[in-house]
C-alpha cells in the first residue's frame, strides 16, 4: 500500500518535520498545521464516508486508517423563508444537528481518533464541556481497545450524554472549564500518556473543517460571508484553512469573510477586537463565565484568539456578539422557519447574521453559510 506524504509545519516560523499526532507546538511555540500535496490531492466524490472523501485533506497516511462513526453527510439547506425574514436571498444552514450524538464534534472525534489508532496510541487524555467528550466517547465503539480519560467542570457534567463505555473515564473536577483542561494535562504528565491538547490537535481542526468542505461543495455559489459561534474557534481555524486549500486546488474563487460569535455574557475574543487589542487582556478575562450557550463558555482564550482574530482581520471578517434574548429570537426562528431544533450556540450564530444583516453588512444577495454546530438532545437544548 502507497502511504500519503505529508509533513507538519509551523504557521509562525516554517519549520517543516514528519507529522506526528504528539506534536501539537512547534519549538519557537507556533501552531503545527498539517500540510498536503495539493498539486495531487483530490475529492473522492464516490466515496461515502466524509473522511475517505477528503482523505487528501486529512492527517491520515493510509487510506484504511479512515474511521465512520456515523459522522458527516449532512444537509446544507437553503433556508428560503427564514432568509426573507432577514432580508437575504442566499441564506444557507450546514445542519450538523443531524451527526450521531447531534454535534458537529462527531467529525473531529472520528479524525482524532483514526489519527491516533493509525500512530499507535491507545490510551489519552480529553477535556470538554461536553460535546467533545460525547462523540469521543460514542466514536470508541467504532475502535478497538482504545481508553480515553475525560476531564470536565462539574458545572458540566449533564452535558456529558452517552452510555457506559468500558474506556471512557469520566473525571469531574470543581473549577470551569479552563482548570478541568489542567487538571486534565497535570493527569496525563503523571501517567505519561497523551494530553490530546484540544485547538492545539490538529487531528480536532482537520476534522472540524470537514463541515465546510462538505458546505463548500453543497452550495450551489461559493459562500462570501461564513458564520460560527466559537469557544476556543477551532471549528473556523479548520473552516478557514480547508477554503485555503479549496482556493489553492481551484475549488473555491476567494476566500469568504468569516465572522466569529460569541455570547455578550462571554465574549473575551470580542471584547479584545472591539478595543483594538492583539491579545486577551487581564479585563477579558472571566473566571466561571456563565451563559445560555454552554458549549461556548469559555472565559480564557488567550492563546487562541490571535488566530482567531488574524482570520476575521485577514478575511475581511470581524466577531459579533449576541444578547440571550437574540440567541433565544435565532432559535425559535429556526424551529418555526426551517424546523431545525438547535442549541444556543447554533443559534448565537444565526443571531450574528441577524444582527450584521440588521446593519447593512450583508448584501442582500451575498451566499452566506451558517455552521449550525449543535442540537437538542431529549427535547433540551445541548448547552
Amino acid at each position: 500500500m502507497t502511504l500519503k506524504d505529508f509533513r507538519a509545519a509551523c504557521v509562525r516560523c516554517g519549520a517543516s518535520r514528519p507529522y506526528a499526532a504528539v506534536d501539537s507546538r512547534c519549538s519557537c511555540g507556533g501552531l503545527l498545521d498539517p500540510v498536503y500535496d495539493l498539486t495531487t490531492a483530490r475529492v473522492r466524490e464516490d466515496e461515502e464516508a466524509p473522511s475517505a472523501r477528503y482523505f487528501d485533506l486529512l492527517p491520515l497516511h493510509r487510506p484504511d486508517s479512515v474511521l465512520h462513526i456515523g459522522d458527516g453527510n449532512t444537509p446544507c439547506v437553503h433556508a428560503r423563508t427564514l432568509g426573507s425574514r432577514l432580508g437575504l436571498d442566499q441564506l444557507y444552514l450546514k445542519d450538523e444537528t443531524r451527526n450521531a450524538t447531534r454535534t458537529t464534534k462527531d467529525r473531529m472525534a472520528a479524525c482524532v481518533l483514526a489519527v491516533l489508532q493509525e500512530q499507535g496510541v491507545s490510551e489519552f487524555v480529553a477535556s470538554s464541556t461536553g460535546n467533545s467528550s460525547t462523540s469521543f466517547a460514542w466514536g470508541l465503539r467504532f475502535t478497538g481497545a482504545m481508553k480515553v480519560h475525560l476531564f470536565t467542570g462539574r458545572d458540566f457534567v449533564d452535558r456529558h450524554q452517552y452510555t457506559h463505555h468500558p474506556g471512557v473515564e469520566l473525571h469531574v473536577v470543581d473549577d470551569d472549564f479552563v482548570g478541568a483542561a489542567a487538571a486534565g494535562r497535570a493527569f496525563a504528565a503523571d501517567q505519561g500518556l497523551l494530553f490530546e491538547g484540544g485547538f492545539f490537535n490538529s487531528g480536532r481542526r482537520e476534522g472540524l473543517k470537514l463541515a465546510y468542505l462538505e458546505a463548500y461543495d453543497q452550495m450551489p455559489r461559493p459562500p462570501a460571508v461564513v458564520f460560527q459561534a466559537i469557544s476556543s474557534g477551532m471549528g473556523v481555524y479548520g473552516a478557514h484553512k480547508g477554503a485555503r486549500e479549496y482556493l489553492a486546488m481551484g475549488r473555491l474563487p476567494a476566500l469568504p469573510r468569516f465572522v466569529c460569535v460569541q455570547q455578550l455574557s462571554c465574549a473575551p475574543m470580542w471584547r479584545a477586537d472591539r478595543d483594538g487589542s492583539d491579545h486577551i487582556r487581564p479585563q477579558d478575562v472571566l473566571r466561571r463565565p456563565r451563559g445560555l450557550a454552554k458549549a461556548i463558555l469559555r472565559g480564557d482564550p488567550s492563546n487562541t484568539y490571535p488566530f482567531m482574530r488574524a482570520i476575521t482581520t485577514g478575511t475581511g471578517g470581524g466577531f459579533a456578539a449576541v444578547s440571550d434574548d437574540e440567541m433565544v429570537r435565532a432559535r425559535r426562528w429556526l424551529a418555526e422557519d426551517e424546523g431545525i431544533p438547535v442549541c444556543f450556540a447554533a443559534a448565537a450564530a444565526l443571531a450574528g447574521v441577524a444582527q450584521l444583516a440588521a446593519r447593512g453588512e450583508i448584501g442582500r444577495d451575498e451566499p452566506v453559510l451558517v455552521n449550525l454546530t449543535g442540537g437538542e438532545r431529549d427535547g433540551h437544548a445541548d448547552d
